[in-house]
């Protein structure tokens, strides 16, 4: 028995290593200046070879990634120039109730591509914040891949959106594997309805879903605070995005916790798998809905449809949630 769990654990070993090496070639490719510490180890490990030195080839290999990880790590995050939607982010400054938001984003679209670049400072009583709406934005029919949002909501019926994005630099494309590498940087876009969820119902045509939450004001006011602290933190120390442990997705959990402190401390899911942090909001109770509702049911419902009429857009759009 115990040799039959020997083999299995180096099985499973030797699987690890492999991707770690795989990860590891993509490392090379997506950050050549890595190279350099991988040349010299693979410099130190054929003169121990060749002076009998050496243990064995899976030792070094193991070497080989343990190496590449703490270049990894080392690596500082990305500093742009970041293309345009990303180029300002906004910056807040909190009096007592009165928070105050410097370049809020309100872009323009003619076309996806195509718009007016348009950025505002407005001025928030906080206590006359009603409720938050959480949103969920899928595209070519992919179901376990999404973007995540939270809308949060004042009493005069303005609202101001929470999007966690890349942060792409100038000349870069974004790709999933480039995103494992530490070229993306990590923002929090703080802007209007007409701006970031018009680019995706009207001129995208992704499929956009909006969740009100069942919370209190006063559990709105606290995830809220936990975004803003959030995107500050973000936006002095830097971020990078990574594709599995930093994506769009993965404040909403810390975010949960702040708002309702005595939540079970245990992981609930992988930051990747952001289409299940609706699942998650859902089995808590924090999604409204009717009653013996299901989530499949809810979404349907929550689906918003296109090309939303931009006078009045956050109204109309959520004339489409009464259906």
């Amino acid at each position: 028995m115990l040799r039959i769990l020997a083999i299995i654990g180096r099985l499973l070993a030797d699987v690890l290593l492999a991707l770690g090496l795989l990860w590891s070639l993509g490392l090379l490719v997506y950050q050549p200046l890595c190279i350099i510490p991988v040349a010299a180890l693979a410099a130190v490990a054929v003169w121990l070879w060749r002076s009998g030195k050496a243990r064995t080839v899976r030792g070094w290999l193991w070497g080989c990634f343990l190496v590449c990880a703490s270049a990894y790590l080392l690596l500082p995050n990305p500093r742009g120039p970041w293309q345009t939607p990303w180029a300002r982010l906004a910056h807040c400054e909190l009096d007592g109730t009165i928070l105050t938001i410097h370049d809020l984003r309100d872009f323009r679209y003619t076309t996806e591509n195509d718009y007016e670049t348009r950025y505002t400072t407005q001025t928030y009583d906080l206590s006359t914040l009603v409720g938050a709406d959480f949103a969920e934005c899928r595209w070519d029919g992919h179901e376990a891949i999404c973007h995540t949002m939270m809308s949060f909501a004042f009493a005069d019926g303005r609202r101001i959106v929470f999007s966690v994005e890349t942060r792409v630099p100038e000349g870069e494309e974004q790709t999933g594997l480039g995103g494992l590498y530490k070229r993306y940087g990590l923002a929090y876009v703080i802007g209007t309805e007409e701006d970031i969820f018009a680019l995706r119902t009207n001129y995208r045509h992704e499929d956009l879903y909006i969740y009100p939450l069942d919370i209190t004001p006063q559990q709105a006011l606290k995830a809220l605070l936990a975004m803003l602290d959030f995107a500050e933190d973000a936006n002095v120390n830097g971020s990078h995005y990574n594709t599995v442990t930093g994506n769009c997705s993965a404040p909403y959990i810390a975010m949960l916790h702040r708002a309702v402190p005595n939540l079970p401390k245990r992981s609930i899911l992988l930051p990747v798998y952001n289409s299940a942090i609706a699942e998650v909001f859902y089995n808590y109770g924090f999604l409204r809905h009717r009653e013996n509702e299901s989530l499949p049911d809810l979404r349907e419902r929550a689906k918003v449809g296109y090309d939303i009429p931009l006078q009045n857009y956050s109204q109309n759009l959520r004339q489409r949630l009464e259906k």
